[in-house]
């Protein structure tokens, strides 16, 4: 996806880079996090439907905090 002439160099990176991602390397960097709530969570999906499912379900509910715009942090 090329960048648009008035979009600035780096911020055209950074969205080619982020849109590069695969759907396995998202759900995986969320399961790194330092608090493991989000993993626990997915571990629990996983070992109740099968594990697709539960990827889908971890980018489907990612999708639907971003279209919900920007939150405080919560801790």
């Amino acid at each position: 996806m090329p960048a648009k002439p008035e979009t600035n160099p780096t911020k055209a990176a950074l969205e080619a880079a982020v849109l590069d991602l695969t759907d396995d390397e998202i759900v995986e960097a969320l399961l790194r996090r330092a608090r493991n709530d989000i993993k626990d969570a997915f571990e629990a999906r996983k070992a109740y439907t099968w594990p697709m499912e539960a990827k889908r379900n971890v980018l489907a509910t990612l999708a639907r905090r971003l279209e919900s715009g920007r939150k405080a942090a919560s801790r």
